[in-house]
Order: structure tokens, then sequence, then C-alpha cells
């Protein structure tokens, strides 16, 4: 009995977050009497080898016959192939099965690294799906089929496989965004954030959504971005918090590009000052130029600070490690804190030294930053919140409050710090409300380039316009 292959040779392509998720399939349908046939989009490495018999697909006990894999008077004899799966993500391997006589099983072995290892049992049949560990997914992967059972009777007994399909997903590769755009802005008027946008990803022609943040001098309350023109396939949404705007999809990168371009800062101030500075990025983690690295808050209520640290440690960002985030000037403490939703652990501690605050994560672990509680000294930067950290509710027990946190914003300084216990309580003001996750500086990281950043620097100039064309000049 054949199989049909049509319900077995499907590669998926779903759209996830930004882009496409790229398949490829190592496959044998056993369609002609050969054990070196590739039938996927990859090749295996070298064909099908027998253990204890000479290998030969036309004869013996193990052989290919009506288009099949079959094993007959199996005993000792086993079958191996292998395959390079060390460039997938994640690896499903998916098989049929069909015992037409006897009461005798295959065991499905694969390699890792080690040994091989039994994944299955195939009693009767059937259908297998099997998705591959970690050590599975290596450079030396190999599958192998052997005897799961007794003694085989002589040619009464037989099982047929057919199907053998590894589908493989690829690491999503990231999207390069390039942009340019350094404009004079005018009391009263409306400016683009970019002048320039160009937007490429090897994988894909769409994604689902851009974000334009103001990531530098952003005032809250009077600064605002706004998409104008028409769009019909983005929508757009405010975020006075983060003084983020989001352009909603899903449409291809083109139309997200001219999007970018019709979006405008604009301010109520009467005498606006300073400079502006915008990120635009594909990709929900926010961007800060001056550091170059990716900020990400994670809901997750109650959740304990050693927790958060493993949570944030098994997180990436298009190949970028994750950690507890380091906040190491008053900028990158306002981007995480002031200008973020939510609050959460950071990745500071006292645990091994009362009072000695330090960097537990990142490229800053080990550093201390702070000696003291309420008082003490300032090493290097921290932006604790008024009488932090104070080991609360008795700062002579050492040990009760030894964990940082960014403070509840009903709570004083907004987006500064206070020290909790690891396990805090469940509601109010001071529990933990989760983690922020920093993406960036970690050894082996990709470079990226997610991010174009742009500027629009506040003046005290006119804009005068006539019939076609809009003049800027100086007030004076």
């Amino acid at each position: 009995m054949k199989f049909p292959l049509g319900l077995i040779c499907t590669i998926l392509f779903l759209l996830w977050s930004f882009t496409s998720i790229s398949q490829e399939t190592f496959a044998h349908n056993f369609q002609s009497v050969s054990y070196t046939a590739n039938d996927g989009s990859e090749n295996f490495a070298a064909g099908w080898t027998e253990t204890g018999e000479g290998t030969n697909a036309n004869g013996g006990r193990i052989r290919v016959n009506n288009n099949q894999l079959r094993f007959r008077n199996l005993d000792t004899r086993y079958i191996t192939r292998n395959l390079d799966l060390s460039a997938y993500e994640s690896v499903t391997l998916t098989l049929d099965y069909n015992r037409t006589s006897g009461d005798e099983t295959i065991n499905v072995q694969l390699y890792d690294g080690f040994n091989y290892v039994t994944v299955a049992n195939l009693n009767g049949t059937g259908s297998l799906s099997y998705d591959l560990n970690t050590n599975q997914i290596i450079a030396d992967a190999g599958i192998r089929f052997i005897s799961g059972s007794g003694d085989w009777d002589v040619n009464t007994e037989q099982v047929f496989i057919d199907n053998v399909l590894f589908t493989g997903t690829l690491p999503n590769q990231p999207p390069i965004v390039a942009g340019s755009g350094s404009q004079i802005y005018c009391p009263g008027s409306s400016v683009p954030v970019a002048q320039t946008i160009n937007i490429t990803d090897p994988d894909d022609t769409t994604t689902t959504a851009v974000y334009i943040q103001i990531s530098g001098g952003y005032v809250t309350g009077e600064d605002i971005l706004t998409l104008t023109g028409s769009h019909p396939n983005i929508t757009s949404s405010w975020d006075a918090t983060e003084g983020e705007i989001t352009l909603q999809g899903p449409t291809t990168y083109a139309e997200f590009e001219t999007a970018i371009l019709a979006t405008e800062f604009s301010t109520s101030a009467a005498n606006p000052t300073g400079v502006r500075q915008f990120s635009i990025t594909v990709g929900e983690a926010n961007y800060l130029p001056s550091t170059q690295h990716y900020y990400e808050f994670v809901s997750d209520p109650n959740i304990s600070w050693t927790d958060a640290e493993i949570a944030a440690s098994n997180r990436t960002y298009f190949g970028l490690q994750g950690y507890l985030v380091t906040l190491t000037s008053q900028e990158e403490a306002d981007f995480s804190g002031s200008q973020a939703q939510g609050v959460g652990w950071i990745g500071a501690s006292d645990e091994a030294v009362e009072g000695e605050w330090r960097w537990m994560t990142g490229p800053e672990a080990g550093t201390q930053f702070w000696d003291g509680n309420v008082g003490g000294t300032e090493l290097t930067y921290a932006f604790w919140n008024n009488n932090e950290p104070n080991d609360y509710p008795n700062a002579g027990i050492d040990g009760e409050e030894n964990y940082a946190h960014i403070t509840d914003n009903s709570v004083g300084i907004l987006g500064s710090w206070n020290d909790l216990p690891n396990v805090t309580a469940t509601s109010g003001a001071y529990s933990a409300q989760g983690y922020v996750v920093e993406y960036g500086g970690m050894s082996g990281d990709p470079v990226l380039n997610l991010t174009a950043t742009t500027t629009i620097e506040m003046s005290l100039c006119k804009v005068i316009t006539n019939k076609k064309i809009t003049y800027r000049v100086n007030k004076d």
C-alpha cells in the first residue's frame, strides 16, 4: 500500500511577528529503487546504509519494495541515513508506516551527537510526527530504523515505512532599515520625521507593523507624531507614554515606506527647544540610539527577580541575547522607565554583599554602582527613588530587600528605582509587574540594522507659505 504523498509533503509558510518563516525539507519518498534519492528541497549527507547485511536497495531483508522501504526478518539488522541540520532553528520528522503481517515493531532512532536514541516505536499502521530536540538538530544528525521487538518469523512478518520527511525552520533573517532626516522645526508647524527611507528583507516583502518613536528629547503632553494622507492598508495609533506611533498592517514594505515618509512631528509648545531624535524600527522592541540597544517590557505580574533574570536570559531578538536591563545613564533610565509601558525588575542586586549594589546581568555584570542604603555613595550611576534603597521594613536587618525594580508611577520620582524582596506583595504599588529586557552588547551578538534614526532641531523660525513653496526662516 502506498501512502498519500500530498498528506505528508506540505511546507507551511506562516506569517509570524514581522517576517515569514522560511522552511526547507529533507525527504525520501521511495518512488524509485534507490537508497540515494533526495525528494526534498535539500539533500541528505549520503544515502541509506544498512548494517548486518549488504547495502542494496534491490535485495536483502531491508529493501525498497512497492515504492516503500520494506523490513522483513529484521532481527539485529538496521538502516541509517545522515543529514546536516545545524542551520535550522527547529525540525520536525514525519513518516508513515504500515505493518502488513505479524506483530513486530520498529524503533525510530535519532542521533544526539553521542548515541542513537529511540524517539518512537512503530507498532501497527499509522503516521508519526516528532519535533526534534536541540541536541538532535546538529551537523551530523542521523535517523535509524531498527527492530523494536523480538524474533521476526522468516518471510512472514513485514513492516513498510514511507514518506520520510524532515521539515526544518530557518531562523528569521532580520530586515535592513536605512533612512535619513535632519530638519528644522518652526513653532506651529508639522515636519516629516524622515526625508528618505528604505526597507529590505531577505525573507519577505511584507511585515505586520513599523514603530516610530521619539527616542530622544521627548516632551510628554506636548510632542506628537501623526500619520498624514491616505494609507488604506495601514492604521496608526499614538502612545503618549512611550512617545511612539505604531503603523499597523500587515502590508508591503513599499506601503510602509510611503507611510513613514508621511508621518509628521509637531508640538504644542509655543517655544520648543532642543533636538528630537526619532527611531524608525521594524520590530516591537524600542531602540535607543545612544546605546544602540533594544529594550522591551515583559508583563508578568508577581514574577520573582530570580525567575525574571532567567526568563530575560532565555529571550532573544533577531539573534541578540536578552538580559535584565542595566541602566547606566539618565537617558537610558528615562527610556526604560518613565518613557515605557509598565514597570518591572532590572538587573541589579545586593544579595551577595548587603549594601553593595551591582549589575548582575548583561555586559556590566559584576560592576558595583552604589554603596550603602539610603544616602549611600553613587559609584557610577544610580536613579533611586526618594528614601531608597531602604531595605524596608528594617534597614538594620540585612537582606530584606535585595533586588532592584523600577518604581510604580504612583510612588515618588517617575521611572526611578526601589529595592524589593525577591518575592513581592501580590498587589499594590510594591508588587512586581514584570521585567525589562535589554538586547545588545553581548559577546557573539550579530550586527543588526533594524532601525533608522533621524533628527529634528527646534528653532524659533517662522513658516511662510506662498502658492507653491513653503519657507522656514529665522524669527529675526
